[in-house]
């Protein structure tokens, strides 16, 4: 299981605190990879329209 971050983490400074329930959803391996075969990375919302 992988996690996947919702605010890209080069977007975001040392100072932020991530709260998990928040910024962290659970991904399979292969769900995570497709979400980043773009720059932004996908939303888990599009990857779902998409399927």
């Amino acid at each position: 299981m992988y996690v996947h971050h919702l605010k890209e983490l080069h977007t975001i400074g040392e100072s932020y605190e991530v709260e998990p329930i928040a910024d962290l959803r659970p991904v399979c391996p292969n769900c995570h990879a497709i979400l980043h075969k773009r720059k932004p990375a996908y939303s888990i919302e599009e990857i779902k329209i998409l399927l």
